[in-house]
């Protein structure tokens, strides 16, 4: 099976080549960051004597935001803590929240990669956040025998589909875990049902519940305004939109406008290669009322559509919104799935969505019993927001709700530690 594996990777690898030679070349700190991801960080990291390494691995930008709390746990526990990101905007994160840390790109899933990583880091354990399940990494740990654990652990309906067809394969992958914390219990059936060991699994919540508690305020709204020049006003945000989205969203506030003078549209999609794209798309539908983030202008104070086209700000942004709508959830040529609405919750904001959310299902299930979000279809978001913006205080009290269910469900990051001891033993 191992064979078999790494002749299908190096397979696949091979296939995606013109792939990453066209990322490259359109971005070359791309290359630099696969370059690294094939040989390791170039040099051995020192370790203190006795002193003990995690390293956690964290895919993307959603990854390394959810890791925040669990980090802090390990450093307040002594531990050197080692960060890797497979994505660009992952590590330009990572390397923002913990600029005293070392943060690398996650090895490739090859066993030369993987044997040199492991020779430069010498981490004592890993600590996986979510998903990323790489094979290879987990066989390279149980060779020099380091513990593995998967932590904060989903499986989206897609991802178990697929991992279903081939189980017998993924049961004893997920048999390297020495344990896996899922965030609900429907994960944990979802991975004893690919074959993981019912005993190494447990229940230990979401670590995205536990960013930062942050109360949005006006102080907070105005900081913004005075810093990027734009306008007061209310604020419709529109967070990790995907192609498609825009227009539907766009559309919208064009039915929206004549009834609300004062509203204002910010878009910000999640991948930072359709930055240009969206743009287009803004400024052709808006070309004299639209302003974007990174390239702010004289006339910003006039517009009344904006484009986040900056990394890493959209949490702080949702300040802004009297709604907050989360994409990936409307039709359009991405999967669907949904993203994370708890930033915006958590900040007070009523969350609106589109139907596809089956990644985060039970969240916007358990948002939307709380009173605190709504999922609508694309016939229906003009309505829904109309009557949003019409009623401030059923607005508020969506919010209000919102913040209360983000706060009651706290404490993942203290369980997720706990499900590891006594490996971890934590002072």
């Amino acid at each position: 099976m191992r064979a078999l594996y790494a002749i299908i990777y190096t397979l696949a690898f091979c296939l995606a080549t013109p792939y990453w030679l066209v990322r490259g070349l359109l971005n070359p700190s791309y290359l630099r960051t696969l370059k690294a991801r094939f040989i390791g960080p170039g040099k051995v990291l020192p370790k203190m004597d006795g002193q003990r390494r995690v390293w956690v691995w964290a895919l993307s930008l959603g990854e390394v935001l959810s890791a925040r709390e669990l980090v802090k746990e390990l450093i307040d526990g002594g531990y050197d803590v080692v960060v890797t990101a497979t994505t660009l905007s992952g590590l330009a994160q990572a390397r923002a929240i913990w600029p005293k840390l070392a943060i690398f790109p996650s090895p490739l899933d090859f066993r030369l990669s993987t044997r040199r990583f492991l020779d430069l880091v010498d981490p004592d354990r890993l600590i996986l956040v979510e998903t990323d399940i790489w094979p290879g990494i987990l066989m390279g740990l149980k060779r020099r025998n380091l513990p593995a654990h998967l932590v904060s652990a989903r499986l989206s309906p897609r991802s178990f589909k697929n991992y279903r067809r081939i189980s017998f394969f993924w049961g004893k992958v997920l048999r390297h875990f020495d344990s896996i914390s899922a965030q609900t219990a429907e994960d944990r059936e979802k991975f004893l049902a690919l074959g993981a060991d019912p005993a190494r699994v447990s229940v230990t919540g979401n670590l995205k519940f536990d960013q930062p508690s942050v109360k949005a305020s006006s102080e907070e709204k105005l900081a913004i305004l005075e810093e990027t020049g734009w306008p007061d006003g209310r604020w419709l945000v529109a967070g990790s939109t995907h192609i498609g989205e825009e227009d539907l969203i766009m559309s919208s506030f064009v039915e929206l406008w004549p009834r609300h003078g004062d509203l204002r549209l910010l878009i910000a999609p999640r991948d930072r290669h359709k930055f240009g794209l969206t743009w287009r798309i803004v400024s052709e539908a808006f070309p004299k009322d639209s302003a974007r983030r990174s390239r702010p202008g004289p006339s910003d104070s006039g517009a009344r559509v904006f484009l986040l086209d900056t990394l890493g700000d959209l949490e702080r942004y949702y300040s802004l919104a009297e709604v907050a709508l989360i994409g990936k959830s409307w039709p359009g040529p991405h999967d669907g799935g949904g993203h994370n609405p708890l930033e915006a919750a958590a900040r007070g904001k009523p969350v609106v969505s589109g139907p596809r959310v089956s990644n985060f299902k039970w969240m916007y299930k358990a948002l939307a019993e709380a009173g605190a979000a709504r999922t609508v279809d694309k016939s229906e978001l003009t309505a829904v927001l109309d009557e949003l913006l019409s009623t401030p205080g059923l607005a508020e009290s969506m919010g209000r709700k919102g913040r209360e269910f983000v706060e009651s469900h706290r404490g993942a990051a203290g369980e997720t530690i706990k499900s590891l001891l006594p490996p971890l033993e934590l002072k």
